[in-house]
């Protein structure tokens, strides 16, 4: 099923100190981190992606404002924050985001495993992602301002899986 109404947006400016090169250009399995969730996104109905990378900016939220500056979002009514560090989620789990938030638009979205949220999240367009965060990042945003979150419980523990260091494949 095709979800043309949803961007995911790819979070990748970082220059990947702890990783020792941008994560965009690490490769897992032979593919770029890039590669593997651009197939997940294609595999699970999401054609409209954005890889926010090699943007001036500090943290998450910066690039996501940044990103948001260079195209024209008028057209959707989420977006999906898949962050480069998280390459081996499932198509499966980016389905049963996507078929949540269709039923519900106005609800912030997040895989739930093992009790713990995970990432990606899905959020809506209407949320204001450019308000003071008081430095707090996308969190205080989606805190402050969600109608409601609800965490979709899938059975996918990538989601927890946040790739920071070369090291952390050796769990993959």
């Amino acid at each position: 099923m095709p979800f043309s109404d949803i961007l995911a947006l790819i979070p990748a400016s970082g220059q990947g100190r702890r990783f020792g090169i941008p994560k965009h250009q690490a490769l897992l399995n032979g593919e770029t981190f890039t590669a593997c969730i651009v197939n997940t996104l294609k595999e699970a109905g999401i054609n409209n992606i954005f890889l926010a990378k090699d943007f001036p900016t500090k943290d998450m939220l910066s690039t996501l404002r940044y990103a948001l500056k260079q195209i024209n979002t008028d057209s959707f009514m989420g977006y999906l924050i898949f962050p480069i560090d998280h390459p081996l989620v499932h198509p499966s789990t980016i389905n049963a985001l996507c078929s949540a938030f269709l039923k519900f638009p106005e609800g912030v979205f997040r895989p739930f495993y093992n009790i713990k949220s995970g990432h990606p999240v899905l959020i809506p367009s209407t949320l204001n992602l450019f308000i003071n965060d008081n430095e707090q990042g996308l969190a205080s945003i989606i805190q402050t301002q969600a109608k409601c979150i609800i965490d979709i419980p899938v059975e996918d523990k990538s989601i927890l899986l946040n790739i920071n260091r070369p090291e952390d494949l050796l769990w993959t």
